[in-house]
């Protein structure tokens, strides 16, 4: 047949390396430990090619500080997470012998039948049909008043020619005002525009005037500062030549008297001595100077020890005679105070005797002139 045939041809063209065998089931029976580790290669949130954080904070590469330390966080946390991960050995029963192993059972009063799928049921329901609500009536409100007509006639109340016209002067008066006002600006822009224009040329003709003087001013300074330096370099060549010059016959003239000044420089830094000489000069001198040194600063000592006393002692006698003369000033004070209220306590005796005797002498005339008039009455 033409079944068979194909199949004997298919299987003329493909071989297989293996023979065919069923895929291994994956999946773990009912109520096992589940023991699956994470899988870290395919979760973003522990692939360290992710950069977590601010987007604006530095990037931490690898190589840094920064970087190495997260690398050893994220591995003592993977740690961590399969240690938690790892199931705990069950110590509950020992393991089983040879030949035999451990099955589970249930002890509990009621049995419970273990099934790899939960029992399903299928329910029906049906909700009320949707009733709309009735749309509400319009609020009518009551009539109250009473009601009244008139009658109006053509031109009784509004004239349309006479009332349109002081409208249409002022509508006409101000879109004649508004056209104006737009010309007026129109021509000012023209006359503000022709001024800008006319300033800018000027100012780029400054601006020219002012780039061409710029340009002079610095081919001025370049040439200045070439002939400067030119000057400076002449004057350098001159300079060393004046001191070759000098050197060559410092030369000669050192290599002349070479001989003599050594001789001379040997003998003043000591190569060159008197023993008698030296001796004095390291042991006697140096003897002499400290001792002269000790004499004066005793001689120093016992001047400052006389100039404290001597200027303890004037000091006591300016604060003793500074103590007189304060004593003198307050009793030659003292003094005039009391002359003072002596001479006001006298004044003050001699006016009350001036008025006493005032006193006694109007006394004595109003008794004269009172026997005067009793006279003239007895008379």
């Amino acid at each position: 047949s033409r079944v068979g045939f194909d199949q004997a041809a298919l299987g003329h063209m493909y071989t297989h390396a293996s023979a065919p065998h069923t895929v291994a089931h994956a999946r773990k029976k009912h109520r096992e430990p589940v023991l699956e580790e994470l899988p870290l290669g395919t979760n973003i949130m522990f692939d360290r090619r992710v950069v977590r954080g601010s987007t604006y904070a530095a990037q931490v590469g690898p190589g840094t500080k920064e970087f190495d330390q997260t690398a050893s966080q994220a591995k003592a946390k993977t740690k961590d997470v399969r240690k938690r991960q790892k199931p705990a050995a069950d110590r509950s029963a020992p393991p089983p012998v040879d030949g035999r192993k451990h099955i589970e059972l249930q002890t509990e009063q009621y049995l419970e039948e273990l099934t790899d799928r939960p029992p399903e049921a299928e329910a029906e329901v049906q909700t009320d049909a949707f009733v709309e609500l009735l749309p509400q009536p319009l609020f009518v409100p009551v009539k109250s008043g009473v009601d009244a007509g008139t009658q109006v006639e053509d031109g009784e109340l509004f004239d349309f020619d006479v009332e349109v016209e002081p409208l249409l002067e002022v509508i006409v008066g101000k879109t004649i005002e508004q056209a104006m006002m737009e010309v007026m600006e129109e021509e000012e822009l023209a006359s503000m525009r022709a001024h800008q224009k006319h300033f800018e040329q000027i100012r780029n003709a400054e601006l020219a005037e002012a780039q061409r003087l710029e340009e002079a001013e610095r081919r001025r300074q370049e040439e200045k500062e070439a002939r400067i330096a030119q000057e400076k370099q002449r004057l350098e060549r001159e300079k060393a030549v004046s001191a070759k010059v000098a050197a060559r016959s410092f030369s000669k003239g050192l290599l002349a008297e070479l001989q003599s000044a050594v001789t001379q420089s040997l003998t003043e830094s000591g190569f060159f001595y008197d023993p008698l000489e030296a001796e004095v000069r390291e042991q006697f001198v140096p003897w002499l100077l400290d001792a002269m040194d000790d004499c004066v600063n005793q001689a120093r000592v016992a001047r400052a020890i006389a100039d404290d006393l001597i200027t303890a002692a004037s000091s006591r006698e300016l604060e003793r005679s500074a103590e007189v003369a304060r004593l003198a000033k307050e009793w030659a004070e003292a003094k005039l105070e009391a002359q003072a209220k002596l001479e006001a306590q006298a004044k003050e005796a001699a006016e009350a005797a001036a008025e006493a005797a005032a006193a006694s002498e109007a006394a004595e005339g109003v008794g004269n002139a009172e026997g005067e008039e009793a006279a003239a009455e007895s008379s």
